[in-house]
């Protein structure tokens, strides 16, 4: 017989997430003396075979005698790995004998891309002129990132506005000026449409197409978008 009887559903679930794995499971004590745990590692079944760590214990971790103590399971995980329920087990080590309870890791998907550089400045832009740009797309997730077209996007001038700061006694405001964004047309863009490895990165070029009708000697901007992330397009116009 185990030393340690589990509380609740088995196998147990564990969740990872990015770097990083977590979860809990109740151990109860159904003998009349303290039992001590000593030890615990998790063993995942992965698609590249058997990956084992062990999780960290704070000292004197008892479980008291018919008493019920709560266990924290955290871990390190390769931020890679793909999403998916593993099977995995959770070897204890006590002072009554070891033990293994059967667990379940559910790996979630992440999509996360990172932009390099985030912005990016043409100068000299004139009406329905074309400008050709790129940007570095790296895949930090778990999941394949597929580029899709480059919606057209509101192009905004980046103005000068009063802004409160503050009201004062008598109804006194003190105003300064503040940068803010008016629209101004609309920008449109082709692009490549590469897919994207989970730790991998491309290169995806773009065109962006001004409006038929531009201010002259104006900063607009337009906020493009890949996947779930924004970079900022700066255009000075002539």
């Amino acid at each position: 017989m185990p030393p340690l009887d589990i509380v609740g559903t088995t196998p147990v679930l564990v969740v990872g997430s990015g770097e990083v794995v977590r979860g809990d499971l109740w151990l109860s004590n159904p003998t009349g003396a303290d039992i001590k745990l000593t030890g615990a590692r998790i063993t995942v079944t992965l698609p590249s075979g058997p990956e084992a760590g062990d999780i960290p214990l704070p000292p004197e971790v008892v479980v008291p005698a018919t008493g019920v103590r709560r266990m924290i399971v955290e871990m390190g995980m390769q931020p890679l790995t793909a999403p998916g329920t593993y099977a995995a087990a959770l070897d204890l080590s006590t002072s009554a004998g070891d033990q293994t309870v059967a667990a379940s890791m559910v790996v979630t998907e992440v999509v996360a891309a990172v932009i390099v550089p985030d912005r990016l400045v043409f100068t000299g832009v004139a009406a329905s002129a074309v400008v050709d740009g790129s940007v570095v797309v790296r895949n930090e997730g778990n999941v394949p990132i597929v580029v899709g077209p480059i919606a057209d996007e509101p192009l905004l001038e980046v103005r000068a506005h009063p802004r409160v700061l503050a009201i004062g006694t008598g109804g006194a405001m003190v105003v300064e000026p503040a940068l803010g964004l008016a629209p101004t047309g609309t920008a449109t863009f082709t692009n490549a449409t590469p897919t994207i490895p989970p730790g991998g990165w491309s290169a995806v070029t773009f065109q962006l197409t001004a409006p038929a009708a531009l201010a002259s000697n104006a900063h607009l901007r337009a906020l493009p978008r890949i996947g779930t992330e924004r970079f900022a397009v700066d255009l000075l116009t002539v």
